[in-house]
């Protein structure tokens, strides 16, 4: 699911130098848009009321999926997963441990497993 909301550098041929980029799925809207379009749907349904620890609770919806997409992109490798997430390993434990995800049910689950895999292979 995240895979498809990342576009992936594509070499036309023989053109080495120039690159054009192509969403992987349909024509998936990008990130950016699907969090405004969310985001305007919140704020709408708030009636003028103010929301409370908005940025947390944007994390909390956000963060749990890209670190079970990503730990599962990596098969459960931790380090790797940090590496990917621009994270040190000791934080990525933290947030692993703040949202109860396990790297090894994280890397089995097989929907997860099959969508990093079919996202890995298109890359190569």
């Amino acid at each position: 699911m995240i895979a498809a909301l990342f576009a992936t550098p594509e070499r036309s041929p023989g053109a080495a130098e120039s690159m054009s980029f192509k969403p992987y799925e349909r024509d998936s809207k990008p990130l950016s848009h699907a969090v405004s379009d969310s985001l305007n749907d919140y704020f709408r349904t708030l009636n003028g009321h103010a929301p409370e620890n908005l940025y947390d609770v944007i994390l909390a919806q956000v963060e749990p999926p890209l670190l079970r997409a990503t730990l599962a992109y990596c098969r459960g490798n931790q380090s790797k997963a940090a590496d990917m997430l621009g994270l040190n390993r000791a934080t990525l434990r933290k947030k692993l441990g703040q949202y109860k995800i396990s790297a090894k049910a994280a890397a089995g689950a097989p929907t997860t497993v099959a969508k990093a895999e079919a996202y890995s292979e298109r890359r190569l």
